[in-house]
């Protein structure tokens, strides 16, 4: 009675050994392919199906800013308007670095380039607000999966003209007093 209880329990632990590897060897692929899809889930379906190419050192010579090493670059969704010191426009970036190497980054190399930084905002994203002479510099990094990164950075001239009236400063000219507009 004694050899058949040892026995079932033989049978019964190479049952179970069998069965929990044969499980692992379905569920573990599947874990694995679902984790290397996530940051793709997670991305926007104009970022998936935007063309990301490399920033080559001939790119990096033509845009007057800092980039990250390694960044890609988003083809649907950057804008450059001229290049070198008279560069403004829009660059989408992909970083493999995570969100807070980013900032990190752009607050020293933007700062060593004669950027003064004027502000920076962290929420679900980080926004960090530059200028320099006669332009300003606006950059908006987000965390995704994994310690990546994307950032935003948008480059553009300023006038006194347009951040008074922003502000609401007058005119040196004129002494009325302009009403900030409302909304009804």
């Amino acid at each position: 009675m004694v050899q058949g209880q040892e026995s079932r329990y033989n049978k019964y632990m190479v049952f179970k050994s069998i069965s929990t590897r044969l499980l692992l060897l379905i569920v573990m692929p599947l874990c694995i392919t679902s984790c290397a899809t996530i940051n793709g889930l997670m991305a926007n379906n104009e970022e998936s199906s935007s063309e990301i190419k490399e920033i080559s050192l001939n790119k990096r010579l033509q845009i007057s800013i800092p980039i990250p090493e390694n960044s890609k670059y988003v083809t649907d969704k950057t804008i450059i308007f001229g290049e070198g010191s008279r560069f403004t426009g829009v660059l989408y970036l992909i970083h493999e670095i995570s969100a807070d190497e980013v900032v990190e980054f752009y607050r020293v190399s933007m700062r060593d380039a004669g950027w003064s930084e004027i502000a920076i905002v962290r929420s679900d994203f980080i926004l960090l607000n530059f200028d320099k002479e006669d332009k300003f510099a606006t950059i908006k990094v987000n965390r995704r999966v994994f310690d990546n990164s994307t950032s935003e950075v948008t480059i553009g001239p300023k006038s006194d003209t347009t951040i008074n009236r922003s502000i609401n400063i007058n005119n040196q000219e004129s002494n009325t007093l302009e009403e900030p507009f409302t909304i009804q």
